[in-house]
């Protein structure tokens, strides 16, 4: 999608290079020192004492704290070794020395403390850049889908009640009652093709899914208007399992991709949000009249719509405690290391009150989660359910807005209606203290009553 940003994610070095590179820096200078001058190796004498300041500071400012802090006291230390191997004793001429060693010391401490907190900040943008990009691009994909939509609206007859969006819908509402299966793809791939053929025009292409070590997996591929030979290794199939994206014969061509005698018109590749492909679509027949930008686009669009139901199928809404664990646990630690708040809100239903009255309030709310939302509901023997809503990147302000939301809600319902005195709402504030078991299991605290609008 366009939106899109290629990130360079540096690593840092193994812990026996960062070592080794700081004992080298380190120990350089005083080399460099004592082939200048092998009578006074660190240059204490000559008016250039501050050389044993910029090992420190390298060193701090490339590794943080620790190896700055650590290099100063090497240096220190060879000023030490200096003293009792020309002079006889370590704490000669402590006037002079004294001075320089908390220099060091000081050096390296503060250029360490200074890349650590620039380091801190960084990663805590990088965590607020990837949420932020998630559901930007999450908006550009339903824009993207609507637009498309009343295109073809505006070209079909005007007593065809049905858009691509309504067609689409049913789907994803049909869909989630099919998703508990661990491989969707295999039990239901036939009808995502199926669909995608009729909406993109599709008249002979093969749904291929990829396994778990993100290979193709002919084995299982799906076909409509029948088999075509492809090879697993087509430059096509390739291009598009590295880029990401939807490549077609025209995209191919300009990037200098070898497609001749290629079978494939184009590869679709159903992707979500999160830049994960489930399987590609690779088309070996459509109209020709349809063989244009407008339609590839289209094309493009569905496979994203469809990648993200697959994604959506695979939430933890109603998992296994481990899925929700895991889910709270990544917010902890956000929230331990980058100081990233979030919000875990819990809605109590009375037992008084039906499955048939609280099963349609949960949908409707967990329909209405952001992207990156998750929430799960659960229940005990005496029919008490509950439902966990979890907020990433949300202040605790922002927990009445969110209570009155759930509030209307609720008063809207017709199986609730006036009941809605039985329903409360609080809320616990993830800032990294307790962990995530803890956060599940504890009572929530700040309770709000639901009154009846």
């Amino acid at each position: 999608m366009a939106t899109r940003i290629a990130e360079l994610q540096p690593s840092e070095p193994p812990r026996w290079l960062r070592l080794l590179e700081a004992l080298v820096i380190t120990l350089a200078l005083p080399g460099f020192g004592w082939l200048i001058n092998p009578d006074d190796p660190l240059l204490l004498g000559s008016g250039l004492t501050w050389l044993l300041a910029i090992a420190p500071l390298l060193v701090g400012m490339r590794y943080g704290f620790a190896m700055g802090f650590s290099s100063a006291l090497l240096g220190v230390t060879l000023i030490g070794i200096e003293g009792w191997w020309y002079h006889g004793d370590v704490l000669i001429d402590r006037a002079q020395r004294l001075p320089i060693a908390i220099a060091l010391i000081l050096v390296g401490m503060v250029a360490g403390e200074m890349a650590d907190v620039w380091r801190r900040r960084l990663q805590q943008m990088a965590v607020i850049h990837h949420a932020q990009s998630t559901r930007l691009e999450e908006f550009v994909r339903h824009y993207q889908l609507l637009r498309v939509s009343h295109d073809q609206l505006a070209e079909r007859l005007a007593a065809n009640p049905f858009t691509l969006r309504d067609a689409l819908k049913a789907l994803e509402v049909k869909f989630q009652h099919l998703t508990h299966s661990q491989d969707s793809l295999t039990h239901f791939g036939s009808e995502l093709l199926t669909f995608l053929a009729q909406h993109g025009r599709m008249q002979q292409g093969a749904l291929i899914p990829l396994d778990r070590q993100q290979q193709l997996d002919f084995e299982h591929a799906i076909w409509f208007g029948g088999e075509a030979p492809i090879d697993s290794r087509d430059p096509m199939l390739l291009a598009c399992l590295e880029q990401r994206r939807m490549i077609c014969l025209k995209s191919a061509m300009e990037q200098g991709i070898n497609v001749d005698n290629a079978p494939l018109i184009a590869v679709v590749p159903l992707i979500d949000v999160e830049a994960h492909i489930y399987a590609v679509v690779a088309v070996t027949a459509m109209p020709f009249i349809d063989f244009h930008r407008g339609h590839l686009h289209l094309l493009a669009v569905l496979g994203a719509q469809l990648g993200d139901m697959l994604h959506q199928g695979q939430r933890p809404l109603r998992g296994a405690i481990a899925d929700q664990r895991a889910c709270v646990a990544k917010w902890v630690r956000h929230a331990r290391d980058h100081q990233l708040t979030s919000l875990l809100v819990l809605v109590d239903f009375s037992a008084q009150l039906s499955p048939a009255q609280v099963q349609p309030a949960i949908d409707k709310i967990l329909n209405q989660q952001r992207g990156l939302d998750r929430g799960w509901a659960t229940f005990d023997d005496d029919l008490h359910h509950r439902l966990y809503v979890l907020l990433p990147l949300t202040p605790p302000q922002a927990f009445d807005i969110y209570a009155q939301r759930l509030q209307e809600i609720f008063a809207s319902q017709p199986g609730i209606g006036k009941n809605c005195w039985q329903i409360s709402i609080t809320h616990q504030v993830i800032d990294g203290r307790l962990s995530a078991k803890k956060l599940l299991a504890r009572p929530t605290h700040h309770g709000v009553p639901h009154v009846h609008a």
